[in-house]
């Protein structure tokens, strides 16, 4: 073959090459899509849903700003906004507060937070049902995206899952 042939069929093989590289990217950015995403803005109400669509446990309530202050003791005044999920404990352990505190407040209501866990784990201490003493001792309090949060929860890594999609750090 002439030099000339090789090169042309060298660069029409380059091209179809290229052209491929492109279709094949298709693919791997709709698995990539499909993937868990991110969002950009907190949806504290869709973590919780996430949070308790397996959930097992009866007796699940969404908290009032009543329930937050006469039974956890929080302060609604430092708060601008709050997302609670609990139990009553008669059929487990499952409690998740969203709080979002005003401006300032921040370390009392994370202080209120650990008094709600001290205050369950001493509930269950001596009426361990269905594993809730361990649950209460090992719920994680942590900041994110302006909320002070606990997760008192038998799958806490499903949960945090949850608040890391639904949340952004």
């Amino acid at each position: 073959m002439p030099r000339g042939r090789y090169t042309a069929l060298f660069m029409a093989l380059c091209f179809l090459g290229l052209t491929g590289c492109g279709q094949a990217q298709t693919p791997l950015e709709e698995s990539e899509s499909s993937q868990v995403q991110v969002v950009d803005t907190a949806d504290p109400e869709a973590a919780l849903d996430a949070i308790y669509q397996d959930c097992e446990i009866r007796g699940i309530e969404k908290a009032t700003i009543r329930i937050l202050r006469d039974k956890f003791y929080i302060n609604p005044d430092q708060i601008v906004d709050y997302y609670v999920r609990y139990s009553s404990g008669r059929y487990g352990l499952a409690d998740v507060f969203i709080l979002k505190p005003e401006a300032g407040e921040e370390l009392a209501v994370r202080e209120s937070l650990e008094q709600v866990k001290l205050s369950r784990i001493k509930e269950f201490e001596s009426y361990d049902i269905y594993n809730a003493y361990q649950i209460a001792q090992d719920a994680e309090i942590f900041s994110q995206g302006g909320y002070e949060i606990m997760l008192m929860v038998e799958d806490l890594e499903a949960a945090r899952e949850a608040i890391d999609q639904y949340i952004p750090k």
